[in-house]
């Protein structure tokens, strides 16, 4: 008899494991997680590094850092995934399929996440990790640039030159600032204090503020940008697509200093701030390290392939990956090359910094892992 009913239904059984293995594959299994922040105690990783694991995420990535916790990293791809990864084991803890393409950074507030859509009608979609849940979405033109998180929600840019503040409880726009039709948005505002800090590809660098939109500075640069600019809460550094690095006053826009290379066909990545120095890669391959309040150069590392990805700089160290699949750690006084590691692909996006090691986003699909070889224990 049960032989009886199992044949008779087999097809209707055929057709519920099919349905949970398309919705599967389609990232429609729960996404569940509860994010813990990483404990910000300033460990050295000392060379020589290793690569501890291995994860194909099946898609390349945008500019943006992966998002490192204290035990998971989650990240987004140009397919449209949002993958959660164990950082210990780099294991898949889970994906969430979104539908669309993913360029840039996610937001994360409490345990929610806002994952900017480039492709499609909508604009944002919010979804609860602690439920598994779609809390909202902000229909609108799509997004191709990063959001930056706020207390209660975040900053995102429209590739029509809308940047808008939103709250993340229910995705309410709190206020918009639209730039001139002729100009557009690459770069993911940088935040600091009551600044919103956005840079356009002809030049304009302009301060918001974060409370209501109005426009607090306007500086032109000329020059297209099209990364970020970084700050030690001071100064801010602008990287060009021109050869050109310009410190400024975030309080008021003031320029500090001003470098144009010789050949104005380089393009600088984001700056790294980190104590008196400033390190930038370039597509001429240079890494160069400078002082801070002035501009003048400490020391340059020549690496034989195009630079992309913003260096990471510790207390004591400067990592960089290369377009030629190559990562370097160097000394941070004195360039000293310190060791040389052959990845999987190439590096264009920033790098994830966790407690125990880096996580790289190597193109075309892989994320990795590097963590000293050699532990060292304090007694």
């Amino acid at each position: 008899m049960l032989t009886q009913c199992i044949s008779k239904h087999r097809h209707l059984i055929r057709g519920v494991v099919a349905l949970l293995v398309l919705m599967t594959l389609n990232g429609c299994n729960p996404f569940v997680a509860h994010l813990e922040p990483i404990p910000k105690n300033g460990s050295e990783l000392t060379p020589p590094l290793k690569l501890e694991w291995t994860y194909n995420a099946r898609a390349g990535f945008g500019p943006d850092a992966p998002l490192v916790f204290q035990d998971q990293v989650l990240v987004p791809t140009r397919q449209g995934e949002v993958h959660l990864i164990d950082l210990a084991s780099g294991k898949r803890r889970g994906n969430k399929r979104f539908g669309d393409a993913i360029n840039g950074s996610l937001a994360v507030i409490d345990q929610t996440i806002a994952v900017p859509l480039a492709q499609g009608r909508r604009s944002v979609a919010a979804y609860d990790l602690n439920t598994g849940t779609m809390q909202w979405r902000i229909e609108g033109t799509p997004i191709e640039v990063g959001i930056t998180p706020t207390d209660s929600g975040g900053i995102l840019v429209t590739t029509s030159g809308e940047v808008q503040r939103f709250y993340m409880d229910d995705g309410r726009i709190d206020w918009t600032h639209r730039i001139p039709p002729y100009e557009r948005i690459h770069a993911r505002p940088l935040i600091h204090q009551d600044h919103v800090i956005i840079a356009t590809d002809s030049g304009e660098v302009v301060s918001l503020s974060l409370t209501n939109g109005d426009v607090k500075w306007s500086i032109p640069l000329q020059d297209p940008i099209y990364v970020t600019p970084e700050t030690d809460g001071e100064t801010f550094i602008v990287s060009t697509t021109r050869g050109r690095l310009v410190a400024m006053k975030i309080d008021s826009g003031e320029i500090l200093w001003d470098i144009m290379l010789a050949d104005e066909s380089v393009r600088l990545t984001s700056a790294t701030i980190e104590g008196e120095l400033v390190a930038v890669g370039a597509s001429d391959g240079l890494l160069r390290v400078m002082d801070l309040h002035t501009g003048i150069t400490e020391w340059e590392f020549q690496c034989p392939d195009a630079l992309a990805s913003p260096p990471f700089m510790t207390q004591r160290m400067i990592y960089t990956g290369s377009m030629g699949n190559w990562f370097y750690v160097l000394d941070r006084q004195t360039g000293e090359l310190l060791q040389k590691i052959e990845l999987r692909g190439r590096v264009k996006s920033g790098i994830g910094v966790a407690d125990d090691g880096l996580i790289l986003l190597t193109e075309p699909r892989y994320v990795v892992k590097l963590a000293p070889s050699i532990i060292h224990v304090d007694i």
